[in-house]
């Protein structure tokens, strides 16, 4: 479902969330209100209206507490990718001390490194489908790094060196690992569950004009689809219209491109 809805236009898809939502509230309240009569106790209201209160309090804790859970993954994620950036720009000074071919090589590979990353292996993260077979060129590269850190002579690569490339390791650990999705599917639940019982109460509230409830009710129904549309656009980092951008690896290809050879 997650990689269905990640495919789909963020416009389309707020046209079927947010668009399908309000229409449905709409024709419901209308066709609810033809159907049955007025309350005859007075105190309907009221009573409906403490009820509604305390469920929409409790739903928009729920809301926001899922808003701001998607929000730090989002953000994490992007955190992640500039780490990993920086990380092999870092790499990429380190080396420049290297003698030939060795620097040559090993920028080479960082190079290559950055290319597979953002032409094949954001693209199965888009998709959802890490594979390892997918990610075995950025694999390769770094493998093939530490052979040649391996192949130069003890003095010429210190500590900070292969320190740096541990970091570039670590980090491409991290950025992979922070593609999982924020929301587990019981808070999905939860989500659409107290949402429907929300506009439910909203039914059961009276007003005298029918189309002045239907109106508040789509109102209501619209402002929850489109937090719920915001969370589906977020809640897969690498993503949908919404995915981190490639930016940063853009800028290490550049730095590594402006480097003399």
């Amino acid at each position: 479902m997650d990689a269905f809805l990640d495919a789909i236009p963020a416009w389309l898809l707020f046209i079927l969330i947010v668009g399908g939502s309000v229409g449905l509230a709409w024709a419901g309240t209308v066709l609810l209100r033809r159907r049955t009569t007025a309350p005859t106790d007075e105190k309907h209201n009221e009573v409906a209206g403490f009820i509604f209160a305390t469920v929409g309090v409790i739903y928009a804790v729920l809301l926001a507490f899922t808003v701001i859970i998607v929000l730090e993954q989002h953000l994490a994620a992007e955190s992640a990718v500039s780490q990993e950036a920086a990380a092999l720009i870092t790499v990429v000074h380190d080396t420049s001390s290297f003698p030939e071919p060795a620097r040559g090589q090993v920028h080479d590979q960082l190079r290559a490194y950055a290319q597979f990353v953002i032409n094949d292996e954001w693209r199965t993260i888009d998709e959802g489908t890490l594979e390892r077979e997918e990610s075995r060129g950025a694999l390769a590269a770094i493998n093939t790094m530490w052979s040649i850190y391996r192949s130069l002579p003890p003095g010429q690569v210190d500590p900070h060196t292969t320190d740096s490339l541990d970091n570039l390791s670590a980090q491409r650990a991290i950025r992979l690992q922070s593609n999982v999705a924020a929301l587990p599917e019981v808070l999905w639940f939860g989500l659409l569950f107290g949402g429907v019982v929300a506009i439910c109460f909203c039914l059961v509230l009276h007003m005298k004009n029918v189309q002045l409830h239907a109106a508040l009710t789509a109102l209501l129904t619209g402002l929850i689809a489109t937090s719920l549309w915001m969370i589906v656009l977020i809640n897969h980092p690498f993503a949908g219209d919404l995915h981190v951008s490639t930016d940063a690896f853009r800028h290490a290809i550049y730095v590594i491109d402006s480097l003399p050879r």
